[in-house]
C-alpha cells in the first residue's frame, strides 16, 4: 500500500504555536481525519530536527527545499499564508509534485507574486477570495475553506466565578483575545474603558508588545482595570469564554477570525467590526453586537453596556453564535478539507509554459536573496536588542 505524505510549510516556527498555547492543535490541523501517513514540515525557521505533534520537523535552506521535496516525494505540497512560505512553496516547484497555498489575510498586497504558480488556493473567507481575485489568481484554482472549531473543546460550560488558576473580584467583565497589536484595536477597547462605569474591566489575553497599550490604559486612568495575559493553552480559553460578561474584539481587519467562532461556540455574546469577513458569518443582533464606528470608543462603549446591561439580549447573541458555530465544526471542515485534498491530487500538477518557467526562475532568485537578506536583518536586530536588554517578544 503506498503511504501518503503531505509537506506542509507554516508561516512560522512550529515552536511560536507552542508558545501561544496551539499545540494540542496541531495534529489535526495539518492532518485533517488522518489522510496522510506522514507529515514533513521542512522548513528554514525551524531550529533543529525533531518529531512533535504527529509532525516531522526538518531544518532546511531555502536552497535546499527543492532537494528535500525530490527525496520526501510527497503526494502535495502546502504553504500557509501568502507571504514567504507560498513564495518559496510555489517557486521550488517539483515536476509532478501539486503545490497549494492557503490564504489568510483580506490586506491589500499581502500575497506574494509567486502565488500565481500554486495549482490550488483555499480562501479562508470570501474576502479573502475576493482579495485572491484581485491579485490576478484565477477563479478556477480558488477554493473556500474556512477555520475550524472543536466542539468537543469549545462549548458552554456552567459559569464559574472565575477561570482555572486566576482570582478577579466583582465587576463585568469583558474579555479581548488577540495578538496586542494595531489589527486587533486594543488601543480603541482602552479607550472605550475609560468611558463605561468603574464596575467594567478588561481582561486581554494574546502575545505580543503590550506596552503602548499599558502606557495608554495608565494615560486615560483605566491601568486598574486592565489585566493582561500573554498566552493561555487554546483548549483553556473554552472557560475564559464562558466566563466572560462579553467578548469583544474590534479588529480593523481579519481574514477569518478564528476567535470568534471559538467564542460562539461557547456561547459567549459577542462584540466586534461590522467589517468582512465576520459580517459574513456573524448577524448583528442575532449571532454578534457588530460595530460599524469601532474607532470610536463612545461607539464601542455603549455597544458593550447594550450587551452587558441586557440579560436577555446577551443571551440571545450567545445561543444564536452557538447555532452559528455549528457550520464550522472542526469534522464538517476537516472533511472538507480532505475533499479538497483529494480533488488536488487527483487533478496533479499542472504543467508550466516556457514563459511561465523563465518568470519563475527570475523570481526564484531574486526571492532568495530577499529572503536571506530579510534572515540577516532580522538576526541583526534581535542580537542588537540582546545587547540592549529589549524584550523582542512578537505576536
Amino acid at each position: 500500500m503506498t503511504m501518503k505524505r503531505l509537506v506542509a510549510i507554516p508561516s512560522e516556527a512550529v515552536s511560536e504555536y507552542e508558545l501561544s498555547g496551539y499545540s494540542t492543535w496541531l495534529p489535526r490541523y495539518y492532518n485533517p481525519a488522518g489522510m496522510f501517513d506522514e507529515v514533513w514540515v521542512p522548513s528554514p525557521l525551524e531550529p533543529r530536527q525533531r518529531d512533535a505533534y504527529g509532525l516531522r520537523l526538518r531544518p532546511v535552506t531555502w536552497a535546499g527545499f527543492r532537494r528535500i521535496l525530490g527525496e520526501i516525494r510527497p503526494d502535495l505540497v502546502r504553504a500557509y499564508g501568502g507571504g514567504w512560505s507560498a513564495e518559496m512553496t510555489c517557486l521550488s516547484r517539483v515536476s509532478g509534485i501539486p503545490v497549494i497555498v492557503s490564504l489568510h489575510d483580506s490586506l491589500e498586497g499581502s500575497i506574494c507574486t509567486a502565488v500565481r504558480f500554486a495549482d490550488r488556493v483555499f480562501c479562508v473567507s470570501s474576502v479573502v477570495r475576493q482579495n485572491a481575485l484581485a491579485t490576478g489568481i484565477p477563479g478556477d484554482r480558488l477554493a473556500l475553506l474556512p477555520n475550524r472549531v472543536d466542539p468537543q473543546v469549545f462549548r458552554p460550560l456552567d459559569k464559574s466565578k472565575s477561570p482555572p488558576g486566576t482570582e478577579f473580584g466583582p465587576g463585568r467583565y469583558i474579555l479581548h483575545v488577540g495578538r496586542q497589536c494595531n489589527q486587533k484595536n486594543p488601543d480603541t477597547l482602552v479607550r472605550a474603558l475609560a468611558l463605561l462605569p468603574r464596575e467594567y474591566r478588561v481582561v486581554f489575553i494574546g502575545r505580543g508588545d503590550a506596552k503602548p497599550y499599558r502606557a495608554l490604559a495608565r494615560s486615560v486612568g483605566v491601568e486598574d482595570r486592565c489585566s493582561w495575559i500573554e498566552a493561555v493553552p487554546n483548549p483553556e480559553l473554552v472557560h475564559w469564554y464562558n466566563w466572560c460578561d462579553c467578548m469583544c474584539t474590534p479588529s480593523r481587519h481579519e481574514g477569518f477570525g478564528i476567535v470568534f467562532i471559538e467564542a460562539a461556540a461557547c456561547a459567549a455574546p459577542i462584540i466586534t467590526s461590522d467589517i468582512a469577513p465576520m459580517n459574513e458569518y456573524l448577524d448583528h443582533g442575532s449571532t454578534a453586537h457588530l460595530v460599524a464606528r469601532y474607532e470610536d470608543p463612545s461607539a464601542l462603549a455603549s455597544a458593550i453596556r447594550d450587551v452587558c446591561e441586557n440579560k436577555d439580549y446577551a443571551h440571545a447573541l450567545g445561543q444564536g453564535a452557538l447555532k452559528m458555530s455549528a457550520a464550522f465544526k472542526q469534522q464538517t471542515v476537516e472533511l472538507r478539507e480532505k475533499e479538497l485534498y483529494v480533488e488536488s491530487m487527483e487533478r496533479g500538477a499542472r504543467s508550466l509554459s516556457p514563459t511561465e518557467m523563465r518568470s519563475l526562475r527570475k523570481l526564484r532568485r531574486l526571492a532568495l536573496g530577499r529572503f536571506l537578506y530579510n534572515r540577516f536583518r532580522a538576526g541583526i536586530g534581535k542580537a542588537v536588542h540582546k545587547c540592549l536588554g529589549i524584550n523582542t517578544v512578537t505576536a
